[in-house]
């Protein structure tokens, strides 16, 4: 399987909120890291985070804007994440009911089939505005 597919793998298991499929694509000790999660998720930890973001979000997807291999087993992906806040946030807020479109890139390092890191970058303070939050600094 090429870096590629093992990609797809992971975008797919995120779009059908399979948080348990998500932790065996990744590598013993193998990283997740985007700016609402924090750096260096590892095992049950990336799917906690998963099942968080889908009950915060339930309808939340992630559309493919570009995707291509950089060589050396790097894939990166520009995506367009979207969902409606009906669930509570991770924060513990009450959810506002209102959508988001998060614009945003990842990098995922794959080595034999499988993922020892993926880094995820967007705008936090997009997600506030777009719920209505008061920005956080950071």
């Amino acid at each position: 399987m090429n870096a590629l597919e093992v990609s797809q793998r992971v975008i797919d298991a995120w779009n059908r909120h399979d948080a348990d499929a998500i932790v065996p694509l990744f590598v013993e000790g193998g990283t997740s890291s985007n700016p609402l999660s924090g750096q260096g998720l590892t095992g049950q930890a990336i799917a906690s985070f998963a099942k968080a973001l889908f009950t915060a979000y339930p309808d939340a997807s992630f559309e493919i804007v570009s995707i291509g291999d950089t060589g050396g087993g790097l894939v990166a992906w520009q995506w367009l994440a979207r969902g409606t806040n009906t669930g509570p946030l991770a924060d513990g807020s009450s959810p506002t009911g209102r959508s988001v479109t998060l614009p945003g890139a990842s990098f995922i390092r794959v080595e034999s089939d499988k993922i020892p890191s993926e880094q995820a970058y967007h705008d936090r303070q997009t997600i506030d505005e777009q719920l209505g939050l008061k920005a956080t600094k950071g």
